[in-house]
């Protein structure tokens, strides 16, 4: 990389001035005296380390500007430069706009392999300053490590006007050489524009140089000072939209009775604390989707979103983010499965082998009760039973029914039986056991809880209108289940119209987390504590997230120090459970108040009452029963009336 920077590379683009102009003679003679106070800047703040960058009108011949390098390297000067130059003639060309675009992006490839770069645009025309100014924003040339180092003549009102009307020049790490007098021994004054001060917005004279006395400091501020640890109160523009428990609007009451709109949730914490760090007051624009929020950002309307965005590439190309303090764990929400009514629900206790070897006993046991009743007897006769009450007896120990009292006293028929009651007693109080468990807490159906079963269940997905970055990120995955839920995703106007197709239809909702867990607890709690909804137990994806901030914003270095100081103090993890803690809490409590309007159907401390879904099977058993009852007794009129008609 140094060799490469050890270069001298030119990249002249249309150069028309003549070597016998008395402007460019002029600017030369202005050049050759102001390059020892370029050179007395330059080695004030830069090391031999870093590369230098020639941005030229094309007044000023490549010759001039070579002889100034060779002083500077005299001097212990850059350890590489570039030069480029741009025609004044044909500033509003479409052709030298494409051209000077084409150089701008070789700046920025010569700062990309550079240590360091200053850049130092010679011209004393303000319409050439300000096409560089907007050069380089459009094309990312300067990042506040980089130091822009402006050299012309301007009058002192000019000069304040390009500087404070222009992003580049006004807040980025930029100063303005101007040379003031014109003679041999010219002198030169050193201007920054700061955007926040004690007087506000304000173009300061912070230095001076002449031949005689060298390079003066006129303030207590350095050369190219950094311009955003202290706001000085002043008001800083942000964009969000409600998004719990990041960000959200709460009604305040003030002393005299009003009712004001202000702010809460983790990230306008963390804002308020930076505000309170770096001595700004926080504005909040008014926004209409999350498109918006993002738009005023990428103008730079906006200094920041103040709610996490997931990282994505294609959101990269619109604008940068801020240190990424926060893992959103994106999960997906869906309705419980509700049971269906089962008239099996008094087959289920048991399994179809124990169902099978009880029907074997059942059949079983009869034989040898008959046989052990008829001939253990000395009266074989006596006490005698036949099949039709043996398994009568069998059949109603087992539905625990007390015996009939028609066996004998022996000892072979009471052993027989107390061992078949032993056995009708273990069964029954297992099924009965069994029973009223599957009813009080039955097995539910299953759940997609991982993207797997998610993909497999067929469901479609919705999310917010940010979604659409999502979907168009899973469409490009390699993974086929990626692939496949972003086919499935819909957008939906919020996330309340998600959720609640996803009750009604039986779709899918894909959210943050931490977001979904407090919408499910505020809006779609029963009365009774349970809610309609249950987040998946595995994440789609554990995205990287922080705020969207506009490219090269010079102030993100101060703002990501302040950001890690409080994720690192452990801040931002304690407002989120507080926000979390607080929303259960006011759930609970309107929970409780609603269970108190009205007439509570839990009078015994909470036991869960049986519905027909859980009873439909012994309640289709008694319809049955009776149906057969019914058939069977009007068969028996039927034949007792053939019997008769026949007498």
């Amino acid at each position: 990389m140094a060799a490469l920077l050890l270069l001298l590379s030119f990249a002249i683009l249309h150069l028309k001035v003549s070597a016998k102009n008395p402007v460019l003679a002029e600017n030369q003679e202005v050049l050759t005296h102001a390059s020892e106070a370029v050179n007395a800047v330059l080695d004030t703040v830069s090391d031999s380390s870093c590369s230098l960058v020639f941005l030229s009108d094309g007044s000023t011949s490549s010759s001039s500007i070579y002889s100034v390098y060779q002083k500077m390297q005299s001097l212990g000067g850059p350890m590489g430069v570039g030069v480029f130059q741009v025609t004044r003639e044909r500033l509003n060309d479409n052709d030298t706009e494409a051209q000077a675009v084409h150089i701008m992006k070789r700046v920025r490839e010569l700062r990309l392999l550079s240590w360091c770069v200053t850049v130092l645009a010679v011209s004393e025309e303000p319409q050439f300053l300000a096409s560089v100014a907007e050069w380089a924003l459009q094309n990312r040339l300067l990042v506040w490590a980089t130091r822009l180092l402006v050299l012309t003549r301007l009058p002192l009102e000019d000069l304040r006007h390009v500087m404070a009307s222009h992003w580049t020049f006004s807040m980025m790490n930029a100063m303005v050489l101007n040379v003031e007098e014109r003679t041999e021994f010219a002198s030169c004054g050193l201007y920054v524009h700061l955007p926040y001060s004690d007087q506000g917005p304000s173009t300061v004279r912070v230095a001076t140089w002449s031949r005689a006395r060298g390079l003066q400091l006129l303030s207590p501020l350095s050369l190219f000072p950094q311009k955003f640890l202290n706001f000085h109160g002043a008001t800083v523009n942000v964009t969000a939209l409600p998004f719990p428990p990041y960000w959200d609007t709460v009604e305040e009451s003030s002393p005299d009775g009003t009712t004001t709109k202000g702010f809460t949730g983790t990230d306008y914490l963390m804002l308020e604390a930076i505000a309170g760090a770096l001595n700004f007051s926080i504005r909040v624009l008014p926004t209409a989707n999350w498109d918006e929020v993002t738009d005023r950002v990428e103008d730079r309307t906006s200094f920041l979103a103040n709610v996490i965005y997931a990282v994505f590439p294609n959101r990269l190309l619109r604008y940068d983010y801020s240190y990424m303090f926060e893992y959103a764990f994106h999960a997906f929400t869906m309705a419980k499965p509700a049971l269906k009514p089962r008239w099996q629900s008094l087959y289920y206790p048991l399994t179809d082998g124990v169902w099978a070897a009880i029907l074997a006993v059942v059949i079983i046991m009869p034989l040898p009760l008959i046989l052990i009743v008829r001939f253990g007897t000395e009266d074989f006769t006596k006490g005698a039973i036949g099949p039709k009450l043996a398994v009568q007896e069998i059949i109603r120990t087992l539905l625990g029914q007390d015996l009939s009292g028609y066996f004998p006293s022996t000892h072979s028929c009471r052993l027989l039986l107390a061992l078949w009651l032993v056995f009708a007693f273990i069964v029954g109080t297992a099924y009965r056991g069994n029973l009223t468990a599957s009813l009080t807490a039955p097995k539910y159906p299953a759940r997609p809880e991982t993207l797997k079963e998610l993909v497999s269940a067929g469901a479609r997905v919705t999310m917010p209108p940010y979604g659409a970055h999502f979907r168009d990120f899973f469409k490009q995955s390699d993974s086929s289940d990626f692939k496949t839920l972003g086919e499935r995703v819909d957008i939906v106007p919020t996330a309340v119209d998600g959720l609640d197709q996803a009750v009604t239809r039986g779709q899918a909702h894909m959210e943050a987390r931490r977001y979904l867990e407090l919408v499910i607890a505020q809006k779609f709690t029963r009365a009774d504590g349970s809610t309609r909804l249950y987040v998946g137990r595995e994440s789609v994806f554990p995205g990287l997230s922080a705020w969207p901030v506009p490219h090269d914003a010079p102030y993100k270095p101060v703002l990501d120090r302040c950001i890690m100081a409080i994720v690192e103090g452990g801040l931002y993890e304690k407002w989120s459970a507080d926000m979390v803690s607080r929303a259960r809490q006011e759930s609970r409590q309107k929970e409780q108040l609603e269970t108190e309007a009205v007439e509570s159907e839990e009078t015994d401390g909470g036991t869960r009452a049986l519905t027909l879904t859980h009873m439909q099977g012994p309640l289709l058993l008694t319809l049955l029963g009776l149906a057969l009852a019914g058939v069977t007794f009007a068969l028996e009129i039927l034949v007792v009336w053939c019997l008769a008609s026949r007498t």
